[in-house]
């Protein structure tokens, strides 16, 4: 079932490479930066036809942060990167665009939970002290090619400056979760708690970029 993105992008690149030899002569090209939820951006921007764009860019971050899984606060090392095509449609030619694309969304998140002593903790259907977890350390990945739908705007200052809004989301199916102990969690506990951490993923990931854009 995971080929099917791939095939989508395969497809995708396929056209924007049609499409780009197509390009009248005096096709306008941009460079774009951004920041958003998928971190720290860049891009470049090809202008097909008057209603048609053309964008290649990658963006990515890294930090460390908490969240919860299953009931389970985790410690997170979060690793991201993520290189996209994108064909922009302005159905009025004008700063309104509906954007389709595909990346290949490159996730690695180090998971840790050192129990604070004289606690407990649900793992799979099991309640168990801290001293019997140990530790809980796992790792949670993507990767994988993932389509996206969304929308976005052009804000041009003038012929050679703009500032630019793109909302959507990608679609990136289940992650791969592999999760182990320092304690005596039964391996049993262990499988569940990984499934329910794969159940409690974004399937459909929601993104919010914010950025310039350089014309020449």
């Amino acid at each position: 079932m995971r080929k099917r993105p791939m095939m989508y992008t395969v497809t995708l690149l396929a056209s924007a490479a049609t499409l780009l030899a197509a390009a009248p002569a005096r096709a306008e090209f941009g460079i774009g930066v951004n920041v958003g939820t998928l971190g720290l951006g860049v891009e470049a921007r090809q202008t097909l036809f008057p209603s048609l764009d053309l964008r290649f860019g990658i963006a990515g971050i890294r930090y460390n942060t908490s969240f919860e899984y299953d009931n389970v606060d985790y410690d997170i090392k979060e690793s991201l990167a993520v290189p996209e095509v994108k064909l922009d449609w302005r159905p009025m030619q004008g700063m309104f665009r509906l954007t389709v694309a595909a990346g290949y969304y490159n996730q690695v998140s180090k998971l840790k939970l050192v129990p604070e002593p004289g606690t407990t903790y649900i793992v799979g259907n099991t309640s168990y002290t801290a001293a019997q977890i140990g530790s809980l350390n796992g790792k949670l990945s993507y990767h994988v090619a993932a389509p996206y739908l969304g929308a976005g705007w052009d804000f041009l200052k003038n012929k050679h400056l703009g500032f630019t809004l793109d909302v959507g989301a990608y679609y990136r199916n289940e992650p791969d979760v592999l999760l182990t102990s320092t304690g005596t969690v039964s391996a049993s506990d262990l499988q569940l708690e990984t499934a329910n951490i794969k159940s409690d993923a974004l399937t459909f990931y929601p993104t919010v970029k914010v950025g310039m854009l350089f014309r020449f």
